[in-house]
């Protein structure tokens, strides 16, 4: 298997914009004019999906969020505007020193993340993760999901978002195993595409969505709030809810 944990600090390092949103006004290139866009986008997400997580749950206390794998702060900056302590969490060093660069003014806490959690303190109102557990393989994603949503207060809730599917022809599914789960793939891959061999990739892992539901069962979310979106031919999951 491709290590995502390398090649996100790959992103990390080449080109965090595109690697939080996949588009090419977000390459490093063009950033610096697309930079307003990036962060309005945002602050438009993390708005609309707080209103709908209120209208369908009511309100959380406001006091400690999370947002798991914050990348460059996209969805971190305006969730700080929600709530009195937030703390951003990712993998890759480039990605919070970016982070930090984009709220130098706001009382946000980024820290490195590893498969325990090390780096967080107690229970949080509020864990945001979205566009993320999809990089990283469903062996690891499973443990860490489960230890995100033990880290939820009572009556506090979540918003997570998993891919659940890769909607891909026998060809594309031969693809992405070469690249992904055969030794030298992926060098082997850029090299056809003309791209340096240690060009970063992205994996996009398949979670089985029972098993993810169950999770949430077993940890006390008994009324959740599923979402299916097709995201850019995957299709995904947003799951909400409050831990009774």
């Amino acid at each position: 298997m491709s290590d995502s944990d390398r090649n996100w600090q790959a992103w990390g390092e080449q080109d965090p914009y595109y690697a939080v949103l996949s588009d090419p006004r977000y390459r490093r290139g063009s950033i610096d004019d697309a930079r307003q866009d990036f962060f309005a986008d945002g602050r438009d997400y993390l708005n609309d999906l707080l209103g709908r997580f209120e209208r369908h749950f009511g309100s959380v206390p406001r006091e400690r969020a999370l947002d798991f794998g914050c990348g460059v702060g996209r969805l971190t900056i305006p969730l700080a505007g929600h709530f009195g302590s937030v703390t951003g969490l990712d993998i890759a060093p480039a990605m919070l020193e970016e982070a930090r660069r984009n709220s130098a003014d706001l009382p946000i806490d980024y820290r490195l993340s590893d498969d325990a959690l090390s780096a967080l303190e107690g229970q949080y109102d509020f864990i945001l993760s979205c566009i993320v557990l999809q990089h990283i393989p469903v062996r690891r994603g499973m443990p860490l999901l489960d230890a995100l949503l033990s880290r939820i207060s009572p009556g506090g809730g979540c918003a997570i978002h998993v891919s659940i599917k890769r909607r891909q022809d026998w060809r594309g599914r031969l693809r992405y195993a070469l690249v992904h789960q055969v030794p030298g793939g992926q060098a082997l891959s850029n090299l056809l595409r003309g791209r340096p061999a240690a060009a970063p990739v992205m994996q996009m892992n398949e979670y089985p969505l029972p098993d993810v539901l169950r999770l949430f069962q077993a940890r006390g979310f008994h009324d959740l709030l599923v979402r299916y979106d097709d995201h850019g031919g995957f299709d995904t999951a947003l799951i909400m809810g409050v831990r009774g």
